[in-house]
């Protein structure tokens, strides 16, 4: 069987980006359907059955794995998603390229690392199912960098449906995560009058009443409180260059604390433009909504895994996080889940982004202590 350095090489190599509703993005690089079967083919390997939970995209399925115990055992979901950013033209990023005890390529920690030591992890505890505690799955998601249908369907559908405790493979320094922030999401837009731009003065920018507004947003962070942020992630405005802009939209990325829902960033932000804009603006509903997220240190969840670190020498003390994951969704539909990975946020979706031999080796290890050992009250 292959190790975890390989089989991050494998899944790096198999393109599965996420077209993020682009319809022009390029189909020989996007989709999980290769990621899939590369997974599927694993699972028979290691004599286990495939489990495959269709979405509602068509080819883009959730695949994985399942050591079975018996209904009286505690269900424990371990996944990463297998789709990944794009590479803006850069191929390389493609083909894996091993350096200074490191692995570089697109997904390399977010999150095929992840999801390699999961699998050898799986591999491992499946050689000798009777010392496994639990019920154990592997799960390789969908659509977790745009729309989030893989992980509504793994909420949805068995076996991983009403799991007791998940564990999402996110690149996060091998540190536990118990707490997330919230995300709120929407668009604001603005109107305007076309007019030929050799005559500007007799049309009505939507881009520069645009400008006014993306100026106090950035004065509206400072109002903010400690730990949340906001972001005007996209600009779109215009038709032409010899044409004023009658029309020009922005979307909003807001992360929130358990102070403040979605709902009331965006109430906040609409009465806040209002007050101190002189013209009409649009906002449009929220397009992505989810409430800050804290799973208790006295969850037996995170008490095992706190247990388990400590014996193993590696950072015990569960934390919180900035970004956002497939753990926001399986939260919501009851299942307590937390984050533990390889590699840094830092560097995922970015041209460099990679994961240590060091931090996949200590994954496996630790995936593994937890299917073997793990206990849950």
């Amino acid at each position: 069987m292959k190790n975890a350095m390989d089989i991050l090489k494998d899944l790096i190599a198999i393109p599965s980006v996420n077209p993020m509703g682009d319809s022009a993005a390029d189909p020989t690089i996007c989709g999980e359907s290769e990621v899939n079967e590369y997974i599927c083919g694993f699972i028979k390997k290691i004599r286990l059955d495939p489990i495959v939970q269709k979405t509602v995209l068509p080819g883009r399925d959730n695949v994985g794995g399942m050591i079975y115990k018996g209904e009286k055992y505690r269900t424990i979901v371990f996944q990463c998603h297998t789709d990944t950013v794009g590479i803006g033209g850069n191929k390389n990023l493609l083909n894996p390229i091993e350096k200074d005890g490191c692995i570089y390529g697109r997904g390399a920690c977010d999150c095929k690392g992840g999801l390699a030591a999961m699998l050898v992890a799986l591999a491992e505890a499946a050689k000798n199912p009777d010392s496994v505690k639990n019920n154990i799955i592997v799960m390789g998601v969908s659509d977790e960098e745009y729309s989030f249908k893989g992980s509504l369907a793994l909420c949805e559908q068995l076996p991983t449906k009403g799991a007791d405790f998940g564990i999402v493979g996110e690149p996060t320094e091998c540190l536990i995560v118990n707490g997330f922030k919230g995300v709120a999401r929407w668009d604001i837009s603005t109107g305007g009058k076309a007019f030929h731009s050799s005559e500007p003065e007799k049309g009505i920018s939507a881009v520069y009443r645009m400008a006014k507004i993306v100026s106090l947003i950035e004065k509206y962070q400072a109002e903010l409180i400690r730990d949340e942020t906001i972001s005007v992630g996209t600009i779109r405005g215009g038709s032409a260059v010899n044409i004023v802009p009658d029309s020009c939209t922005i979307e909003i990325d807001r992360r929130l604390t358990k102070n403040t829902s979605p709902e009331k960033a965006l109430y906040n932000m609409k009465k806040y433009l209002s007050a101190n804009l002189d013209f009409d603006f649009t906002m449009s509903e929220l397009k992505d909504a989810q409430n800050a997220v804290l799973v208790s240190q006295d969850h037996s969840g995170v008490k095992m895994m706190s247990g388990i670190a400590s014996e193993m020498g590696v950072e015990s003390k569960p934390c919180q996080v900035a970004f956002g994951s497939d753990a926001f969704r399986m939260n919501a539909a009851g299942i307590p889940t937390v984050l533990w990975g390889p590699g840094s946020i830092r560097t995922a979706h970015t041209d460099g982004e990679y994961v240590t031999k060091k931090d996949l080796d200590m994954s496996v290890a630790f995936y593994h202590r937890l299917m073997i050992e793990g206990v849950m009250n």
